[in-house]
Order: C-alpha cells, then sequence, then structure tokens
C-alpha cells in the first residue's frame, strides 16, 4: 500500500471538507447537480476527443496501481539479486534456462536472458536493453502527461458552469424581487468553478507529477539491471559489480558488504 498517496488523498478530503464546513452553509448547498454535469461531463468528452477511449480506460488501471503502491522499486533487492546470479554463473551452478527463474522484475528478467544465453556481445546486449528501456520510458511518460492535460479540463469546464449560472441570473434583472435572488444565484454559479478547481488539483495534476517521479525511479532501476547485466556477461569480481551498481544510489540507500554477503 501507497501510504503516502493515500494519506494526500485523505488529508486533502478532509481539509476541503472541513472548508467547507467552515462556511457555515448547509453542506448539501455544494452538491449542485448542473455543477457536476458541466465539470465530469465536460472533462470526460474533452478527454475523449484529446485520447483513445482505451487509453482513457487503461488511466483508471493506473490510478489504482498508483494509489496502491503495487510494482514498487526495490534497488537494494534487485542489487542482491544481480549479485547471486554474478557468483552462481561465474561457479557454473546455474544454466540458461535456470537462470531466470525466481525473478519477478520482468526487465531484470529479459536482461539475465540475453546474457545467459551467450549468444549476443555486449554491446549488442546494452543496445537491444536501452531501447528496450526508451520505450518503457516514453511510455510511462505518457501516462504521466495524459493526467497532467486532463487535469487543465476541470477548471475550464467550471468556469463554463460559472458562466452559465451568471447569464442565468443576468436574465432575471430587471424582475421584481431580482435583488434577492443576486446573491444565492452566483453562490451556485461559482460551485462549478470550485468542482472544477478541486478535481485538477486534487485527482488529476497531483496524480500525473506522482506517475512522472515514478517514471524517474522506474527509469535509474532499469539503467542499473543495464549495467548489472553488462557485468554479468563480464563475470566481474563481485565487490566491484556491487560498488559499480551501489554508484546508482545515494549512500544511505546501497548495499553494504554484510548484506551482500
Amino acid at each position: 500500500m501507497n501510504f503516502s498517496s493515500l494519506f494526500g488523498i485523505v488529508v486533502g478530503l478532509v481539509v476541503l471538507l472541513l472548508s467547507l464546513s467552515e462556511t457555515g452553509m448547509d453542506m448539501g448547498f455544494f452538491l449542485n447537480k448542473h455543477g457536476i454535469l458541466i465539470v465530469c461531463g465536460g472533462t470526460l468528452a474533452a478527454a475523449a476527443i484529446s485520447f483513445p477511449m482505451s487509453k482513457i480506460l487503461t488511466l483508471a488501471k493506473v490510478f489504482v496501481l498508483r494509489l496502491l503502491g503495487r510494482n514498487q522499486v526495490d534497488y537494494q533487492g534487485t542489487i542482491e539479486q544481480m549479485l547471486e546470479l554474478n557468483k552462481k554463473m561465474s561457479l557454473g551452478l546455474v544454466n540458461s534456462q535456470d537462470a531466470t527463474q525466481g525473478i519477478q522484475n520482468a526487465f531484470l528478467r529479459e536482461a539475465v536472458a540475453l546474457v545467459s544465453d551467450g549468444i549476443l556481445s555486449e554491446r549488442e546486449i546494452r543496445a537491444i536493453l536501452e531501447q528496450r528501456l526508451r520505450t518503457i520510458e516514453h511510455h510511462y511518460l505518457h501516462e504521466a502527461n495524459m493526467f497532467s492535460k486532463i487535469g487543465k479540463y476541470p477548471p475550464a469546464f467550471g468556469l463554463l458552469a460559472t458562466t452559465l449560472g451568471m447569464i442565468a441570473l443576468l436574465q432575471k434583472i430587471g424582475q421584481p424581487g431580482a435583488e434577492k435572488l443576486i446573491g444565492p444565484a452566483m453562490a451556485i454559479g461559482l460551485v462549478g468553478t470550485l468542482y472544477g478547481i478541486a478535481l485538477a488539483n486534487l485527482v488529476f495534476l497531483p496524480i500525473g507529477e506522482a506517475l512522472a517521479e515514478k517514471t524517474e525511479e522506474e527509469v535509474t532501476l532499469r539503467r542499473m539491471i543495464i549495467e548489472g547485466a553488462i557485468l554479468l556477461k563480464q563475470r566481474v569480481n563481485p565487490v566491484f559489480m556491487r560498488e559499480s551498481l551501489n554508484s546508482f544510489l545515494l549512500p544511505g540507500e546501497r548495499v553494504r558488504r554484510r548484506n551482500a554477503a
């Protein structure tokens, strides 16, 4: 479970609800079905125009996976796994068929398979893995950018809902008792803007930023795996391999000698 994302969502909702309650107004006032329809429906329509519907549906899955915190990046575990593979390969304790068994990370499994086959050279292995890295990076960044781009729509449609409310209000000016309707009508009209701002800044934009951060972590892990694959191919000294892979991490994150033993 990604407690950071979950904590942020809960805190954001609590702050929003407390802010609304501090206005002293009935909470039911803020449940304006016309504003919800315009903001949510308009955002969905604009997103469908901008992106294929299949990709929009995929975003829901991406959101859930991000919230649940699956596929967490494990730098230390990956280094230790490559060190163990280097030891076994150097001693001839594992063959090409058994090398990938027990490896959960798909990219590491592909890299080890290329190395254990013994067919490709170091340069060929690096070229293949770096091309796959670029493909994955492009895919992940595209998902993050989709959230960020969709996040531009809710405030715009919130303003649209407010504009429609103002138009309806102006039509009543000049009628008997219109001065008593101006305040309530303007308040209802501004609820649409509230929906748009909240939806963009509590959902779409934070998720887009979170996915961009996640992409950087995934790219770093895969670059480390690429270097590890080349070192596996070279059958280097375990200490050199450990310190080379540790170079991708900050001092406090690195695998120590006693952990790698």
